[in-house]
């Protein structure tokens, strides 16, 4: 699922967000909410609003937030099209009235994925979600190439096996960097002929050489919420102007 905020948003930011669908073997559902609430609050006479072009507070009217609405929508929906069209990715788009963040959450099941078009330094805005997790798509992303990283504990934990899985059906390579800093740090990881996975070079960034570093250029970078919650603060760092979606896999 894609939540789409009702406002423009570039066009190499839904691109990356369908290269992610590919990678993924998934389809793409666009959801944009109108907001109820908001709407509402539009019938108020002392309610104004800035005009971006004009560079000053105008009256919010119901109508003109309704015409704005049905404009980025409209918007919207031919990008993301255009973009699952050009990748030979099945979407849908659809616009519903109500609260933004309830009607993603209804519309979601353990299975699925929702997309977001921030940052991931704003994961802490997000609680605990019923989907397996959350993309977190830059709106500066554009599509990239490179490995699928993921940043774990340890080579067997749930998330490397599902990076590995996402390499496995592009024919990707996979770098696992430990999170903790507490040894190596990164491996490089390719998929042999019969499936298997390889240690292939060896990485170094320590703890000291972290930050410095950072992480390889990448497709997609895989990480849990638990991760986050240890070493957000240093992986934020490093997240800061990325290019590529982030997804945050819930602690299931």
């Amino acid at each position: 699922m894609l939540a789409f905020p009702p406002t423009a948003i570039p066009q190499p930011a839904i691109d990356s967000a369908a290269q992610l669908a590919r990678l993924l073997g998934a389809s793409l559902f666009g959801l944009f909410v109108e907001n109820s609430e908001l709407l509402a609050a539009a019938n108020l006479p002392f309610l104004r609003e800035l005009d971006a072009h004009m560079r000053a507070w105008r009256p919010l009217s119901h109508q003109s937030l309704v015409e704005d609405y049905t404009a980025v929508a409209s918007a919207l929906r031919r990008q993301l099209l255009h973009s699952a069209a050009q990748l030979g990715v099945e979407a849908e788009f659809e616009v519903f009235r109500g609260d933004p963040r309830a009607a993603v959450a209804s519309g979601t099941v353990a299975s699925d994925l929702v997309a977001l078009f921030e940052p991931i330094t704003n994961w802490t805005l997000y609680k605990e979600s019923v989907a397996a997790g959350t993309v977190f798509v830059p709106r500066t992303a554009r599509p990239q190439t490179g490995p699928v990283v993921v940043i774990a504990r340890q080579p067997q934990d749930r998330e490397v096996q599902i990076a590995s899985e996402i390499a496995a059906n592009t024919n990707m390579h996979v770098v696992v960097v430990d999170a903790a800093q507490e040894q190596s740090s990164a491996y490089w990881l390719e998929r042999g002929a019969r499936g298997a996975m390889n240690r292939a070079a060896r990485i170094a960034t320590s703890a000291e050489h972290f930050l410095q570093l950072g992480l390889p250029p990448a497709s997609l970078v895989v990480v849990t919420r638990a991760t986050l919650e240890r070493f957000g603060e240093p992986l934020e760092s490093i997240a800061a102007g990325r290019p590529e979606p982030w997804l945050v896999l819930e602690d299931r």
